[in-house]
């Protein structure tokens, strides 16, 4: 079986730097391939050149003969195609069908296309987009919306949306979950999990790898290596041969010294001397076993707490948060303690960030009070806050700001904890990249030694080792935190409890992750459904206002029923591959619109029905 992918002897050089050495890669169909490796050390450049942005220095690299690629642009589109239509335009054979449909002449040509529309299910295409669009976080009402009215976050997942959307052979995926929250990653992963094709996929989130991917390629010393299963294999894999190599080497040394101890006691004398020089070349020969290096740069960060804390840090009662009109957040009760150890789930926009930012002080409740018990240190890390560093100083400038007695060489030894030692703490903040500066965002944050740490998605942007070592530092800290995060490891290895914030307030949640993920698939199939994982209110019996909504409600899911049997029917009749030798075209027109009328049925009544759903959740 031929590879989808193959990369053969591979050069690459960054500047003066080499990248890659003789590298080779080859990805084969079915395979779901995870690269990783160290920050800089060429994952993207490695995309780069496979789209053939970039040319190698040496080396081969080649899509097998017929074989499609699907990637994610990193430009943020500024359409005004709606977010469906824009989504459905990844799929290039069904746009390129529809436009040989659409023209008047019934040739050949337009019977084949019909043929291969079919083929691939191109009827259910926008009902495939829109389900990618839903998995992908966006709302029914938004995916009709243009595309310029989005914010760039969004942006980036309409791009997602239309790279699944194409039927590729290879999935190139570069940090997919970047601008995902935890909801919209779970969707993703399963996704994944079924695609037909080949994926090559970057990512630092280890659960993700785990999930998607039974193949890693592994990024060191300038070449790849391939590794069978998920990442927690691989890490196991490469532990077992990097000891297995280490007990080899000093199984060699032994032999070695053996050796060189037989040449010197015996090369001047003349009856041992062929055995002597039959030795000496003997050690030219030995081919030397390097020590096993699992990778440079692992990290032994530290975040200390103070020897002694108030027992109650923050006070939070009745509060509600507001931008403008619009609020956010309300009714909100929270005593954060000593020790208490939080981690916050929730939907993007849901408030997560908006409570981080009441908790710090740096956004004032529009009702109720936050009490922050004077003179604690809280260590408070967003991503926003890495705009506000200090682009024309460098790490070493930065401590001594805040550290003006202290030595040099020790803010350095500091520094390196976060490896940012050697040329990184001479160099300025505006040549950093994000992982960088979020690494020296943390160590600002952990010089000061806070009561409580405000962590909101400290991993952004932070490479496995590094995401590793801030979960152990973290899980060593003795103070209190409240963490937002969609990296599930670091949630589960440091959070002692949950808290859902969600449609409009925040509760403590009832359960772990897994739990979670069943109220976020619970809430995919119908939103206003799901309920709150808080204490349940008894029942109480229905009243006439709300029997009267659910008898709707009853009538309404007969009429869906009808309608979705109506358009399984007229698309069964569209695949008949028969209807189509019928020379009387107006037969297939007329399918084809009520096809389309029965879909704008189907998307009103299920609209509708949302309404009564918030309708009944509002009577009484």
């Amino acid at each position: 079986m031929s590879p989808v992918l193959t990369i053969l002897n591979l050069n690459q050089l960054a500047g003066n730097k080499p990248l890659f050495h003789n590298a080779n890669l080859q990805i084969f169909a079915e395979q779901r391939v995870g690269l990783v490796g160290k920050n800089g050390c060429g994952k993207s450049t490695l995309f780069r050149l496979i789209l053939g942005e970039l040319k190698p220095d040496g080396g081969e690299i080649s899509l097998q003969a017929g074989k499609t690629l699907a990637f994610v642009e990193q430009e943020i589109a500024n359409s005004d195609r709606p977010a469906l239509e824009f989504a459905l335009d990844g799929d290039i054979e069904l746009r390129q069908l529809e436009a040989i449909i659409g023209r008047e002449a019934h040739d050949d040509a337009w019977f084949e296309a019909q043929h291969r529309l079919e083929a691939i299910q191109g009827y259910a295409a926008p009902a495939r987009a829109a389900q990618l669009l839903s998995g992908l976080g966006f709302a029914p009402e938004d995916i009709q919306r243009p595309v310029a009215s989005f914010s760039g976050g969004w942006r980036m997942r309409l791009n997602l949306a239309r790279a699944l959307m194409r039927r590729a052979d290879l999935l190139l995926l570069d940090e997919p979950t970047n601008h995902l929250d935890l909801e919209a990653i779970l969707w993703l992963e399963q996704y994944l999990a079924r695609y037909p094709g080949s994926i090559l996929l970057v990512s630092h989130d280890r659960e993700f790898l785990n999930a998607c991917v039974n193949r890693i390629a592994d990024i060191q010393n300038k070449t790849i290596e391939m590794y069978s299963g998920n990442y927690d294999d691989f890490e196991r894999t490469r532990a077992e041969r990097a000891a297995q190599q280490n007990q080899a080497l000093r199984l060699q040394q032994v032999k070695i010294a053996h050796l060189e101890d037989f040449v010197r006691r015996f090369r001047a004398k003349a009856s041992k001397a062929k055995q002597a020089q039959s030795r000496l070349k003997a050690l030219e020969r030995l081919e030397r076993i390097a020590p096993a290096r699992l990778e440079d740069g692992h990290f032994a960060l530290e975040i200390e707490a103070p020897a002694r804390s108030p027992d109650t840090l923050i006070k939070v009662d009745n509060a509600a948060a507001a931008y403008g009109e619009r609020v956010l957040l309300s009714n909100v009760n929270l005593v954060l303690r000593a020790g208490a150890r939080i981690a916050l789930l929730g939907p993007n926009g849901a408030g997560k960030s908006t409570l981080i930012k009441l908790l710090v002080g740096e956004l004032a409740p529009s009702a109720g009070t936050v009490e922050i018990t004077p003179d604690i240190r809280i260590g408070y890390f967003a991503q926003h806050q890495l705009d506000h560093l200090d682009t024309t100083a460098t790490p070493l400038e930065h401590f001594l700001r805040i550290a003006p007695g202290i030595k040099s060489q020790e803010l350095r030894n500091f520094l390196g904890r976060f490896g940012l030692a050697g040329e990184s703490d001479d160099r300025p903040v505006s040549g950093f990249s994000g992982g960088e500066k979020s690494r020296l965002a943390l160590a600002l944050l952990a010089w000061q030694k806070p009561h409580l740490l405000l962590l909101d998605e400290p991993t952004n942007h932070l490479d496995l080792d590094m995401r590793d070592a801030l979960t152990v530092a973290l899980e060593e800290y003795t103070g209190a935190m409240v963490l937002v995060s969609h990296d599930r490891s670091l949630i589960r290895a440091t959070a002692d409890e949950l808290w859902l914030v969600a449609e409009g307030t925040a509760v403590p949640f009832d359960g772990d992750l897994e739990d979670y993920r069943t109220w976020v698939e619970k809430r995919r199939v119908s939103p206003q459904q799901a309920a709150k994982p808080a204490a349940e209110k008894p029942q109480r019996p229905a009243s006439g206002k709300k029997k009267a909504l659910l008898s709707k409600q009853t009538k309404l899911d007969s009429e869906l029923q009808a309608a979705q049997a109506a358009l399984n029917d007229t698309q069964s009749q569209l695949a008949d591959p028969d209807i189509y030798q019928n020379p009387d075209a107006t037969v297939i027109d007329l399918l084809n619109n009520e096809r389309e009328t029965l879909e704008q049925r189907i998307a009103t009544l299920e609209e509708t029905w949302l309404e009564l759903e918030a309708a009944l959740d509002g009577a009484s």
